[in-house]
């Protein structure tokens, strides 16, 4: 694997982490807003701020990868082979779609919560939208215990 690789790789696998902990915080905020019926504020903002921009700099990262690894040949070269292997699938296809649908998801619901009129519909829009978001992210990665298996942590070719 080329060097420049190695190093997308490792971002691209310590931005998730980043995302996680961006993710439960932001949808943790909004639902706790929402439900107490508290004041949107400059943090509520910001930690939805930061969870979208570390998503957009994933996915970034990400169509990198699929390229650069050759998912993408993978696919227009043998359709049919790609799409009878569960791994081929799961990162030719599967990954990126989800993860894409669950981009557009944290995108609506920033959108939706910077349009609301008031906290509590602020909040909410967050935590509907964000949550999906999540969870499409979470059933999207390769986490060690699925088909596709992927280490929790990558750094530079070292494998947690």
């Amino acid at each position: 694997m080329s060097t420049i690789n190695l190093i997308v790789q490792t971002l691209h696998n310590l931005t998730r982490w980043g995302i996680v902990i961006l993710g439960l915080v932001a949808i943790i905020r909004a639902f706790a807003g929402w439900f107490g019926k508290k004041e949107y504020t400059p943090a509520d903002n910001r930690t939805g701020m930061l969870y979208t921009i570390a998503f957009d700099i994933q996915f970034l990262l990400g169509v990198i990868l699929y390229f650069s690894k050759g998912w993408f040949g993978v696919l227009t070269a043998d359709f049919n082979a790609a799409m009878s292997s569960a791994d081929l699938r799961f990162f030719a296809i599967d990954h990126l779609l989800t993860m894409v649908g669950a981009l557009i998801a944290a995108h609506v619901g920033r959108a939706l919560s910077r349009k609301a009129v008031d906290a509590v519909r602020k909040h909410r829009s967050i935590a509907i939208w964000y949550a999906l978001s999540f969870a499409l992210m979470l059933a999207a990665v390769p986490w060690p215990f699925t088909a596709s298996a992927r280490p929790w942590l990558r750094l530079f070719g070292i494998s947690f």
